[in-house]
C-alpha cells in the first residue's frame, strides 16, 4: 500500500504543478515537471489528454493499436511522462510527417524511432528511449 500512496502523492504534485500553470503558460513536456520520475505513471488519461491537446480516445485508440501502455490502477489508465514524450513524437509522425499508425507499427519493427522521426542530436539526449538504448554512450554522444 505505500507504494500506491506515494504515486497517489506524485500525481497529487504533478496535477497541482498543472493547476498553477495558467492557460498562457505552456508546460514544456519534453523537459518534465520538476520533481516528477519520467516512468512514473502519474497522470490519468484526462490530465494526459489535456497535456498532449488531444481528447483521451486518441489516447485510447494508440493503446488499442499497442503503441503504448499506460499504467493501470484499479481500471483507470495513468500515464508517466515518458509516455507523454512518445506520444507527443508518436503524433508529430502521424501528423507532420504523414506515416499511418499501421506504418508506424511496421516501421518500428525495423527501426528506431529516432530514426524515423530524425530527432536532432539535442532531442535524442533528452529521450529516454534513446538514452536506455545504450547508443549514445556507444558513439560517445
Amino acid at each position: 500500500m505505500p507504494i500506491v500512496q506515494e504515486r497517489d502523492i506524485q500525481a497529487a504534485k504533478g496535477q497541482e504543478r498543472l493547476k498553477k500553470a495558467s492557460k498562457s503558460d505552456k508546460i514544456d513536456i519534453d523537459t518534465g515537471l520538476e520533481g516528477v520520475e519520467p516512468d512514473k505513471a502519474i497522470f490519468p488519461i484526462g490530465t494526459a489528454a489535456s497535456m498532449l491537446e488531444v481528447h483521451p480516445r486518441t489516447l485510447r485508440i494508440y493503446e488499442d493499436e499497442g503503441l503504448v501502455k499506460p499504467g493501470r490502477k484499479g481500471g483507470r489508465r495513468y500515464y508517466s511522462l515518458n509516455d507523454i514524450q512518445w506520444i507527443k513524437c508518436l503524433r508529430h509522425m502521424i501528423h507532420d510527417q504523414g506515416i499511418s499508425i499501421a506504418g508506424i507499427k511496421k516501421l518500428m519493427q525495423y527501426t528506431s524511432c529516432w530514426n524515423i522521426v530524425e530527432c536532432p542530436m539535442e532531442k535524442r539526449k533528452r529521450c529516454t528511449a534513446y538514452k536506455s538504448s545504450g547508443i549514445g554512450m556507444k558513439t560517445g554522444d
